[in-house]
């Protein structure tokens, strides 16, 4: 398979620079590229990279076309472009339908005849899998659960009981689904689990990665919205509920029934407390504690910055003496008054 880069350009809307018949055979890093290649590059930072490339084509922000003299496509966003020029290439492969003759499925369950059931699969009462699905070798789908069309379990996923997957929604190894809440009562000395008894809801066209947990509600349900993008690794507590298009790298904590909004990102390592609010278009740097409302949409981050050991401890002791020296400095201010 290959595509001439005006056909490209033609395709997706871009000005070209350079020749338009160069032919392009697949994709690669601005490093790992060779003859037949298209690249793409996001900036400045790249520029010694885009220098040394050998691509056939790179794929650039018109601010730094200027300073590459061999062919390219010119786009505000070359990160996206490169992804659906991938897609051209690398189209994903549809498992065939049907069901293996390994898997448990529950003669109440409903399983669309276009669905793949791969084996070892273990698919329980009145569960719903839709049109096009395709259910992963090892999976296990819960009690009453409901799965969209299109949507895609990968290897070895879990789905307790009565959680509600969209359309078009990809969950990938290992991750589970409605899994009980972190909900305990006190006892006098003894913690006594609270009944988990609301499940897990999840919009169309959503990821979720690797090892990844969302806990059902407690009462009310966990929801997770359109379009949102999950790492792995995250865990996401007891009736939090994540808005459209959010995306949360990995190692990232949500406690229980936290609201956040549309279009926020969490870096990696976020940890949020329980019971807030985040606005729309709210942003976490990496390692950032969240631990109040969060009412204006920018950019938010917290921790300390990594430095020498001998210099961190002696920091971590002044730090320790900050109130006194407050104390002190605010007593003098007065006697000068």
């Amino acid at each position: 398979m290959s595509y001439q880069l005006s056909e490209l350009a033609t395709r997706f809307d871009l000005e070209l620079k350079g020749q338009a018949q160069a032919e392009i055979h697949d994709v690669a890093s601005l490093l790992d590229a060779s003859d037949g290649d298209i690249s793409f590059c996001t900036g400045r930072r790249h520029m010694t990279e885009l220098e040394k490339t050998r691509a056939t084509a790179v794929i650039l922000h018109p601010e730094v076309s200027g300073h590459y003299h061999g062919n390219a496509l010119l786009s505000e966003n070359p990160h996206l472009v490169f992804a659906k020029i991938a897609d051209l290439f690398y189209p994903r492969k549809r498992i065939p339908a049907g069901i293996h003759s390994s898997a448990c499925v529950h003669v109440q369950a409903i399983v669309h005849q276009t669905a793949s059931i791969a084996e070892n699969v273990t698919i329980g009462e009145s569960a719903s899998i839709a049109a096009g699905c395709e259910i992963g070798a090892g999976c296990l789908v819960g009690n009453g659960v409901a799965i969209g069309e299109g949507t895609v379990l990968k290897n070895n996923v879990t789905i307790h009981h009565d959680s509600v997957i969209g359309r078009d929604c990809v969950l990938y190894s290992g991750c589970v689904i409605g899994s009980d809440g972190f909900g305990h009562a006190r006892d006098g000395e003894r913690w006594i689990p609270v009944p988990q008894l609301g499940k897990v809801v999840i919009g169309d066209d959503v990821r979720i990665g690797a090892n990844t947990t969302i806990d059902r509600g407690t009462l009310g349900d966990t929801t997770i919205g359109n379009g949102v993008k999950i790492d792995n690794l995250v865990h996401i507590g007891h009736n939090v509920s994540v808005g459209d298009d959010t995306a949360m790298a990995a190692l990232v904590g949500v406690a229980g029934s936290t609201v956040i909004g549309k279009r926020c990102t969490f870096a990696g390592q976020v940890g949020v407390v329980d019971n807030i609010e985040i606005c729309d278009d709210a942003h976490f740097t990496g390692q950032s504690a969240v631990r109040s409302n969060i009412r204006q949409p920018g950019v938010y981050s917290s921790g300390i910055l990594l430095e020498e050991n001998s210099s961190w401890t002696r920091n971590a002791m002044r730090f320790k003496q900050l109130n006194k020296l407050f104390r002190q400095v605010r007593d003098l201010t007065k006697k000068q008054k």
